[in-house]
């Protein structure tokens, strides 16, 4: 898929050549959508595309039908093709799915996670919690630093087509960040994710699956209470005291519960239990 070359795609401004050039036009346009360049229903037009990547009209119709397969465009008869809108139920299909193929990744690769692939995790989770910019952009770097966790954890695992599937499930994820992720904060990813890492780290594939079980069932309530009360509603943010939000600090040691055990794990420090 394309989700690892997609955060490259900006800074690529030469052209290939030949069966690369059509790759080369689904990159700059899923490129597009992710800055907002490109927005929900607009047209895209094969004629201004080609002018604006300068190419002929061949790779772009080529690329169009691409991005209409994986699902980021739309044919809308008679006027062609648009940015695909994302919605509240979208987001909720892809979760389903993404929720349960992260806990597969979790109980796939336990046991086959290297040091390497712990410090990996260790720095995103790092990252997350240095991070002191806000704004889209920010946004945009949570969103690559959650699909990354994940994927480490899944391509330990040494299923091709796990990783494939999770690739194309997180894609349009990070196209649409605001759209999909306007209600998680910074200090719930750290949060959740210093609490997987501690779990696999703990050598129990008990607690790991708790914990992945755990985190999916918070991620739901929060987007669902989300979607239910509008932030212009007047409601406030759809948090509890033992998940941090935008204007709590992270609670390194609250009691998380753990699906299926029936009792409240401490957590005295996220990384180092």
């Amino acid at each position: 898929m394309f989700l690892n070359l997609l955060y490259e795609a900006s800074g690529l401004s030469s052209k290939p050549v030949y069966r690369a050039l059509t790759d080369w036009v689904v990159l700059k346009i899923l490129d597009a959508v992710r800055t907002g360049e490109f927005v929900p229903d607009q047209r895209l037009s094969e004629e201004d595309l080609a002018k604006r990547f300068d190419v002929s009209r061949a790779p772009v119709r080529d690329a169009l039908h691409r991005l209409e397969q994986i699902g980021v465009v739309e044919r809308r008869p008679p006027r062609g093709m648009y940015v695909r809108s994302w919605t509240d139920a979208d987001y909720a299909e892809v979760l389903a799915l993404v929720d349960a193929l992260n806990l597969l990744s979790v109980q796939l690769s336990f046991g086959r996670l290297t040091e390497d692939d712990c410090a990996q995790l260790e720095r995103i989770v790092d990252e997350a919690r240095q991070a002191t910019e806000t704004g889209i952009e920010e946004d945009r770097r949570q969103i690559q630093r959650d699909c990354d966790f994940h994927l480490i954890i899944a391509r330990a695992s040494g299923n091709r087509r796990l990783v494939q599937l999770m690739e194309q499930l997180m894609l349009p994820c990070v196209l649409y960040v605001t759209e999909a992720h306007e209600y998680l904060q910074r200090d719930f990813w750290v949060y959740i994710h210093a609490g997987l890492l501690e779990a696999l780290r703990s050598g129990s594939l008990e607690k790991s699956e708790a914990r992945s079980i755990s985190n999916a069932r918070k991620i739901r309530q929060l987007m669902f209470e989300h979607n239910a009360h509008r932030p212009e509603d007047g409601d406030p943010s759809p948090a509890d005291e033992n998940w941090p939000n935008a204007q709590q600090p992270p609670l390194v040691g609250a009691p998380v519960e753990l699906a299926g055990e029936g009792v409240a794990f401490q957590s005295h420090d996220a990384m180092h239990p």
